[in-house]
């Protein structure tokens, strides 16, 4: 059984992509600052695609490839 670093870096991915959509983006959205507030809802859903892709490609890979 590999225990490895990977789980891990989906939980930090997917937190911190909830933290900047939860907590930046609505400051930036306050202070009315326009190219602050889309540059991390962008990289807010970055970081949550970046999570659930690697969620998806480690599950495929040890149910069905390993």
């Amino acid at each position: 059984m590999f225990i490895g670093f990977l789980p891990y870096v989906i939980v930090i991915f997917i937190a911190t992509g909830l933290f900047i959509l939860l907590v930046d983006a609505k400051m930036y959205k306050k202070e009315k600052q326009k190219k602050e507030h889309k540059a991390s809802l962008i990289f807010g859903w970055m970081n949550i695609a970046l999570g659930l892709g690697l969620f998806l490609v480690n599950w495929i890979y040890n149910n069905f490839i390993w």
